[in-house]
């Protein structure tokens, strides 16, 4: 049995993004805070890009806009394998995950037997068809 087990949970988070858009060809969009200040950006073609855009404002219908970007998903139930190593509870296999030292889990983290120990592979049985 898995131990120090986590309920799964709901959250939310929120991003902004520095868009341009070309009305039906796409566009570019920076990460951002709140009020529009771009992150810093990692690569030169991206930092060139954002220099373009801000230099052709008559070719992008919406031009220099902060965007607000809205994530809502759930954080998978957890705990702590007697390996130690943390084991997140999804469905990996048929209904079964499995922790890097090798022991496998139901979703409500009762070890289980190897999936090669297991009577029937439904993936491979005509009925399921």
């Amino acid at each position: 049995m898995l131990k120090d087990i986590v309920e799964s949970r709901w959250e939310d988070s929120v991003e902004y993004e520095l868009i341009f858009y070309r009305d039906g060809t796409g566009g570019y969009g920076f990460p951002c805070d709140r009020e529009g200040n771009v992150f810093p950006l990692e690569h030169e073609a991206a930092r060139e890009n954002l220099k373009y855009c801000l230099e052709h404002p008559d070719e992008f219908e919406r031009w220099n806009e902060v965007e607000t970007i809205r994530h809502h998903y759930c954080v998978p139930a957890h705990g702590r394998c007697s390996c130690g190593r943390e084991v997140e509870l999804r469905d990996e296999y048929y209904g079964a995950c499995s922790c890097e030292c090798g022991r496998w889990y139901n979703m409500f983290g009762q070890e289980l037997r190897h999936p090669k120990y297991w009577m029937v592979d439904p993936a491979e049985e005509e009925y399921w068809d």
